[in-house]
């Protein structure tokens, strides 16, 4: 057998394993080119433990790389899933394994808040966006109050749930935490005047003033008065009531 004809038959070989393997890769593309990767919604939530177990025991490391899994899931892979389509509530359960993690961290709370928190088309869908904001609060020491007005709002604004937002708004106002602004502790009295509870509003906006008038900037007090007049009262009743008088 000569040289020539083994470097034939060697070719020969290579060309119909070439062959052969553009044929496979054509019948392959051609019978899955039509599926596409289909997202599976939020994934199950691990425990503390198997969090910890996954970051080598390392709870910062945990939070962090599930803070941008949380971040991005759904949009990837050129997809962009509507806020409607996740599940809520197993989005919850995230968020409350990461306030295990780490309860200090402002980036969940503003994730579920600022993010999430965004869902319009659906706005039942925010009750454990509210319920983990509500956690995150903690006692509402620093700036943590914040996170309890952001679920006041959604409580009343995207839910419509006028109770829990009172319930809520009650809450923030027996944070002991001198730094909080005077509005934030009359939000109670805001949302006690949208229910139709106007004479309650009325009563304990005015003890507001007697009891720490003197302690309110005087902004706040024209501000706190004009509600009462204008917002509270009819101008009837406006014209009659001597706080509204004094204040003209």
């Amino acid at each position: 057998m000569t040289t020539a004809f083994i470097h034939k038959k060697t070719w020969g070989l290579l060309l119909a394993c070439f062959a052969l393997t553009i044929t496979l890769n054509v019948t392959l593309w051609s019978s899955v080119r039509n599926i596409k990767v289909e997202w599976s919604n939020v994934p199950p939530t691990p425990g503390l433990t198997g969090a910890l177990w996954s970051s080598l025991g390392d709870p910062q490391l945990a939070y962090r790389v599930y803070g941008i899994m949380i971040q991005n899931m759904g949009d990837t892979g050129g997809r962009v899933i509507n806020l409607r389509k996740y599940d809520y509530d197993a989005l919850g359960r995230w968020f409350h394994l990461q306030h295990e993690l780490d309860p200090r961290s402002d980036f969940t709370p503003y994730l579920a808040g600022y993010f999430f928190g965004g869902v319009r088309e659906a706005p039942e869908k925010v009750k454990p966006v509210i319920d983990y904001l509500e956690q995150a609060a903690g006692t509402g020491q620093g700036e943590k109050w914040r996170f309890l007005v952001h679920a006041i709002f959604l409580a009343r604004y995207r839910m419509n749930d006028m109770d829990k937002a009172l319930e809520l708004a009650q809450k923030l106002a027996s944070f002991d935490n001198p730094d909080m602004p005077s509005w934030s502790r009359q939000m109670q009295f805001f949302i006690m005047n949208a229910k139709g509870e106007k004479q309650a509003a009325y009563e304990m906006m005015v003890n507001l003033l007697k009891t720490e008038g003197a302690n309110l900037h005087p902004n706040e007090v024209n501000a706190t008065l004009a509600y009462i007049c204008e917002q509270i009262l009819t101008p009837d009743q406006a014209a009659l009531d001597p706080i509204c008088r004094d204040m003209k």
